[in-house]
């Protein structure tokens, strides 16, 4: 019998879904063609078809006036190939949220989940090596900067805290192999993430496990959870010295206010209006930085209103203030929500409480944060169906 074209539309959008959280880290051209050539396509027939449908709020709202704000800047880029190339970053990011939204099956996505945790800790492994082999603080290359690598692992090792704590199965047997199989990435993640030397990131994952241990809900496990991974990384930082020096200095800090007092003169220059996407080091003297560019003002927010302006500013804003309003109304009906409602939490911190001293919302780190907000932005509020309904 042959299937409902309904029903091969899902199967591709879920394999290229698959094939898309492996690549993140890995190739980004099988990543654009899993985008572009079948998950894109896919989702505008189905909107088209209307065998989806998205109740907007003002979640949804922020991440499109978001790229509208970014598509304004443009207007007062300085160099029009690096606002384009910052246009495609938004885009991927804004898209990924609601493809994401739009995939309804619980297994389906628990699957596309567990893919991109298991090629995260074999990409960090390669991290380790690497590092350890030339002396050097982890980065992996498909991220960029140490920074980057940070707020991705961080991102996945909150997710597989939520994995450990909320997750259930069928099974005592099954439960105890699954849950160990997270608990060993978790560690990998954990490890790579404390020898990029990077603690801004790397904070928000303590913060993460105080909330973890606040939650009501299986106490007794939860602090245990979060106490052993926050123990666990605190000898990891220690026997790391590179980390641990680097979490008693103060040097980056003091940078770190130069850059944005500068920022501040900007966003003033230009009356809020934007300097134009991945602009920022084209109004930044390289002479400061004793003749290296900075690219961008080191804080989510800064950054944001330096290059997209009042508008832009305003709009992540309501990115962020929409996920608590959408967090709080999911329903904790089961351990799959639970689940997905903490690891889109830890990600949104990485992004939004880690962005207070990095530029987070953007490349891989920003499409992972997309991805994990939109699988939460699907499920069911209390008294609702859920956001993205199938017909």
């Amino acid at each position: 019998m042959r299937k409902p074209l309904r029903e091969i539309l899902n199967d591709i959008k879920y394999a290229a879904f698959i094939v898309f959280v492996v690549s993140l880290m890995f190739s980004e051209s099988v990543k654009l063609i899993a985008l572009y050539g079948f998950m894109m396509p896919v989702f505008f027939i189905q909107l088209y078809r209307r065998e989806i449908h998205i109740r907007l709020s003002l979640l949804e709202y922020g991440f499109i006036a978001f790229v509208i704000s970014c598509a304004f800047s443009g207007l007062f880029a300085a160099n029009i190939p690096e606002y384009i190339k910052g246009m495609k970053d938004i885009t991927r990011i804004a898209m990924l949220f609601f493809i994401s939204a739009s995939l309804t099956d619980e297994r389906h996505i628990v699957i596309v989940l567990r893919c991109l945790y298991t090629a995260t800790a074999v990409m960090a492994v390669f991290g380790v090596f690497e590092a350890v082999k030339f002396h050097k603080p982890l980065d992996l290359h498909m991220l960029g900067h140490y920074n980057y690598t940070a707020m991705y692992l961080i991102i996945v090792s909150n997710a597989l805290i939520a994995v450990i704590v909320f997750s259930e199965f069928r099974t005592k047997t099954r439960a105890k192999i699954m849950k160990g199989a997270a608990a060993f990435l978790l560690s990998i993640t954990i490890t790579a993430a404390v020898m990029t030397t990077m603690r801004a990131a790397f904070a928000t994952l303590f913060i993460f496990a105080v909330i973890i241990v606040a939650t009501k809900r299986r106490a007794v496990v939860s602090k245990a959870i979060a106490a052993g991974f926050a123990a666990f990384a605190l000898v990891a930082a220690y026997m790391f010295r590179p980390m641990w020096t680097k979490l008693s200095s103060g040097e980056s800090l003091i940078r770190r206010l130069y850059i944005w007092k500068y920022a501040l003169g900007v966003i003033q220059q230009t009356r809020a209006l934007g300097t134009g996407l991945n602009n920022f080091k084209y109004t930044y003297p390289a002479a400061v930085e004793g003749g290296r560019s900075i690219f961008d003002a080191h804080s989510v927010y800064i950054n944001t209103a330096v290059q997209c302006g009042f508008p832009g500013l305003c709009s992540l804003l309501a990115i962020a203030v929409g996920f608590i309003v959408r967090w709080r109304s999911i329903s904790d009906s089961g351990a799959f929500h639970m689940e997905i409602k903490y690891a889109a939490l830890g990600g949104t911190l990485v992004i939004f409480v880690g962005g207070i001293f990095d530029t987070t919302l953007h490349h891989e780190t920003g499409m992972l944060f997309a991805i994990l907000t939109g699988f939460m932005a699907g499920l069911p509020q209390e008294g609702q169906g859920r956001q993205v309904i199938t017909t």
